[in-house]
């Protein structure tokens, strides 16, 4: 990033920005493959070769000053590389209030059925593989009619040492969950990530371990999939900032001064180092999967031309982002269309669908664990004189139909 275009980003999102960012991205990682990535403080994680003016956003959206957003990225990885060729196996979208320090995550599904730039459709997590972080923030603007230039890329190898550091995490690991959870613990002491294998000894509220916590985040053969997975990594995530609000200053240097040998970000530990001290103010209101309504089908991509693969397919896109919209920016009206919650997944088949959104089959929200983050099934209140207009743009309407049409056709 410029050194001009710096400045000028940090006068307007404000200190409190930057140090939440550190608190999302180090929990994000911990769901996926093993990768090592050393970068040298010197340099300060920064991504020199990523350059903003390259991301791509549909010329309708306005830029939301009274907010920033920015995407988190998981990739999968086995090498020293965090940029290009990589699959972004987590996506997730946060939306910080700069005037209430109330952030929202959204956590985008990653074999959701895209238009990406230059490629055509192909799924979510193929954007980052072809063109590293600035094609997959493009993606996501030109899909979702968002307004993103700021990013984080990390490892699950960094989360382990980070909940270490914060002395562990309080999580409500629920029965079925439990074998599971000790079998990705073995799984990654094999890799190398911890070298000793801490298995729980079962359910309950208890506090896990960076490794224990990373394998929770993992799990994904309980129902609900991938789905169900990307609401666990939610939930360590808001455990670690939560437990991360207790720590005095040195402790919190400590996360950073680790945190940053490990990822990849346009933003400058210099940046982040000096306001650490803000992580009190942050409250995480809300919490949700995208898209709301999708169908799981098999179709040829950009990727795989010659043979159909397991995709998401929005089935009502444009109307989704309305109700998105609505939650994370105080614009427009939501769709009439309910938007389901993710406190809705079933344990045993829980999906999105065009007929119900999640908890599909006979699942409802009274078989989602106490774990569960209570207040995602809320919907924001909005106060109708700060509410500004929202309709998806042509762009957005164009890929919403081209989708409908072809999720109809399964």
């Amino acid at each position: 990033m410029a050194k001009e275009e710096k400045k000028k980003k940090k006068s307007k999102i404000k200190p409190i920005g930057i140090t939440f960012l550190v608190f999302l991205s180090i929990v994000v990682g911990g769901a996926f493959g093993y990768f090592n990535y050393l970068v040298s403080l010197t340099k300060s994680g920064t991504n020199e070769e990523f350059n903003q003016k390259n991301i791509i956003q549909n010329k309708e959206v306005k830029n939301k000053d009274e907010y920033w957003t920015f995407a988190i990225f998981g990739v999968d990885a086995r090498n020293s590389s965090l940029g290009k060729g990589n699959r972004s196996d987590s996506v997730i979208v946060a939306s910080l209030n700069l005037g209430t320090n109330e952030v929202k995550l959204t956590s985008m599904y990653r074999d959701t059925l895209v238009d990406i730039p230059g490629y055509g459709y192909d799924k979510l997590t193929h954007a980052y593989a072809f063109g590293g972080p600035e094609l997959a923030i493009s993606t996501l603007n030109h899909n979702f009619d968002l307004d993103i230039k700021d990013y984080v890329t990390v490892n699950f190898a960094v989360a382990e040492d980070i909940i270490d550091l914060l002395g562990g995490v309080e999580i409500n690991v629920q029965e079925n969950e439990v074998k599971w959870l000790n079998g990705y613990v073995h799984s990654l002491a094999g890799e190398g990530a911890d070298t000793k294998v801490k298995y729980i000894d079962g359910a309950g509220l208890q506090t896990l371990s960076g490794s224990q916590a990373v394998a929770y985040a993992r799990i994904r053969y309980t129902g609900g999939g991938d789905y169900k997975r990307a609401k666990r990594q939610r939930t360590v995530l808001n455990a670690a900032l939560e437990k991360a609000k207790t720590c005095g200053i040195g402790t919190l240097n400590d996360v950073i001064q680790t945190m940053f040998s490990q990822i990849s970000t346009n933003l400058t530990v210099t940046d982040i180092l000096k306001l650490a001290a803000n992580i009190n103010a942050y409250e995480i209101k809300d919490s949700q999967g995208f898209p709301y309504h999708i169908k799981e089908a098999k179709a040829t991509t950009y990727a795989y031309p010659d043979r159909k693969v397991a995709v998401d397919i929005p089935t009502m896109l444009s109307e989704d982002l309305k109700t998105l919209h609505y939650q994370l920016y105080n614009e427009g009206q939501p769709s009439t269309v309910e938007a389901p919650s993710d406190s809705h997944l079933d344990e045993e088949n829980g999906v999105a669908n065009e007929n119900n959104g999640y908890g599909a089959g006979s699942g409802t929200a009274d078989s989602v664990d106490s774990n569960s983050e209570e207040n995602e099934s809320d919907v924001t209140e909005v106060k109708e004189e700060n509410k500004k207009d929202y309709s998806p743009s042509q762009t957005v309407q164009e890929i919403s139909d081209y989708l409908t049409n072809i999720a109809s056709q399964y």
